[in-house]
């Protein structure tokens, strides 16, 4: 057997440089009530679901029913992309890689549909995907990852999975995967996961291979 059966990419922050858009657009809200998030508030919002974002923000004194601040923010955030999406040095590389050795890969995002069905559109590789309003738990519920592996046919725990931050390493963890750590924004406790990145700069589906569980056999180069 080859392995691994499928890769899946976290998208914000980790297959796209996009947390500053989200960052951004809460900011933006935040100031239409009079409210100036400060960096701790900010700092909660990197890898939230959308419900959970909501809620942070009406805690921090936003104004508005969670539907109109996740529609506003998804506005906002999708209007950014359209404008400027930057990919991560390193992603695309890796997942033309991973693409041309016939070996699945989707994106599990906690952002909206309408968001990741652009970056899907926009990308050179072709990407399954489940979205937050794909889901009833969001991360660090393992609901999206499991998701994504049925959606492809394969098993959780073939899968490697590419995270930026603790909310969603704990979901890939949860899930079953073999989960790196690729750190952005925020330092995140990596000790569960199978591998720390710095950075995509230079990752192969070499290194990939190299995680390959006891029991699965790598593909050959």
């Amino acid at each position: 057997m080859t392995w691994p059966d499928a890769v899946l990419w976290d998208m914000d922050g980790t297959l796209i440089d996009s947390e500053r858009a989200w960052l951004d657009a809460a900011g933006a809200l935040a100031a239409g009530s009079g409210v100036t998030l400060h960096r701790d508030d900010l700092d909660r919002l990197v890898g939230a679901s959308m419900a959970t974002t909501a809620g942070l923000l009406q805690a921090a004194g936003v104004v508005g029913d969670a539907a109109t601040i996740v529609a506003d923010l998804t506005t906002r955030v999708h209007r950014g992309l359209t404008e400027n999406l930057v990919f991560r040095p390193g992603a695309l590389a890796l997942a033309a890689e991973v693409e041309t050795a016939g070996i699945a890969q989707a994106i599990v995002s906690m952002s909206n549909r309408v968001i990741v069905d652009h970056v899907v559109s926009v990308a050179p590789v072709a990407l399954a995907s489940v979205a937050g309003d794909d889901v009833v738990n969001g991360k660090p519920h393992p609901e999206a990852y499991l998701t994504a592996a049925a959606r492809l046919g394969v098993a959780i725990e073939r899968c490697v999975v590419l995270e930026d931050s603790s909310t969603g390493l704990a979901a890939a963890v949860a899930s079953g995967a073999v989960a790196i750590a690729v750190p952005l924004y925020l330092p995140i406790d990596a000790s569960a996961a199978a591998a720390e990145w710095d950075d995509l700069v230079g990752r192969t589906l070499a290194d990939l291979h190299q995680l390959a569980p006891p029991t699965a056999t790598a593909r050959t180069l």
